[in-house]
């Protein structure tokens, strides 16, 4: 993990920690977690491949419902 500076206004900071305190978190793991639900975070292999077969199918078929022979598909 990095360190990171961050300049804010003392009342705004003073929100900050008693928000923190109330989640019994460190005002460093609220802010993690503010900014990470602010920009989202990392998808795992796993998540990213589900997402990928939730999506829509290729419809390969013809008109009359018929698919490709292999031939045409690599043509």
């Amino acid at each position: 993990m990095k360190n990171v500076t961050v300049t804010m206004d003392e009342a705004l900071l003073q929100r900050a920690r008693i928000a923190a305190a109330r989640d019994g978190k460190s005002l460093s793991r609220f802010i993690a977690e503010a900014v990470e639900q602010r920009v989202g975070r990392p998808l795992t292999q796993r998540e990213a491949l589900e997402r990928f077969l939730a999506g829509p199918l290729m419809n390969l078929t013809d008109e009359n419902g018929k698919a490709p022979s292999r031939d045409e598909l690599y043509d």
